[in-house]
């Protein structure tokens, strides 16, 4: 991984040996960062001021998506093994770099956000559809359908409107209601999207 001074436009640092890496998480409150690494199927967790690697946790098969649920303290590593059946979440407590839990999804996870509450979304590409997960109890508490949308991958939420904007393989960008899983809206959008994004400052949703 290269980190880039965004201001300057300049390399400023490495973090060493993420083989295959897939996606990165902060936590600044506790000056940790952590990246899946999909090849080695582990995660790095690195001091974010000097960029030196702290410890590395092993996580399930072709780790992807990664985030930091700021309520539990929790990292959450999404596994897209090759067999549906064993996809999972691997937990991991932030503060001591230490496996809590893995979750068996049910489904092939993408990408996912969080309402920095205590609730985690991940969208299941296979399934076509929103898991809720509870990241105190560490539960799936819903399962949310995204048709007419199918095969999601990018996620992303208004935390003040709490909606999610899921963006789909068949050109269409679904809008659900976080709290009750509704379909509000469809939205077309272009071939071959693979993340999506939200600005609260323009309320736009973005999809690329």
């Amino acid at each position: 991984v290269v980190v880039v001074d965004v201001v300057a436009g300049k390399p400023v640092g490495e973090i060493p040996n993420t083989n295959g890496v897939h996606g990165i998480a902060l936590a600044p409150e506790l000056n940790r960062g952590f990246t899946s690494n999909g090849r080695d199927a582990t995660a790095t967790i690195f001091d974010l001021q000097t960029l030196a690697v702290l410890g590395t946790v092993k996580t399930g098969g072709n780790p992807d998506a990664i985030l930091y649920e700021p309520v539990t303290k929790q990292v959450f590593v999404f596994n897209r093994t090759r067999a549906a059946a064993e996809a999972s979440a691997t937990v991991i407590d932030a503060v001591k770099g230490q496996v809590i839990k893995t979750l068996m999804l049910g489904g092939r996870p993408e990408f996912a956000a969080t309402d920095g509450k205590g609730t985690v979304f991940v969208n299941l590409d296979d399934k076509s559809e929103i898991a809720m997960i509870n990241a105190k109890e560490l539960t799936i508490n819903a399962r949310w359908p995204l048709a007419p949308g199918a095969g999601p991958s990018g996620l992303a939420m208004d935390l003040k409107k709490r909606r999610l904007y899921s963006v789909c393989e068949n050109k269409k960008m679904i809008v659900m209601n976080a709290d009750n899983g509704k379909i509000i809206a469809e939205v077309p959008i272009g071939t071959g999207t693979d993340g999506a994004a939200f600005d609260p400052g323009l309320g736009f949703a973005f999809s690329s």
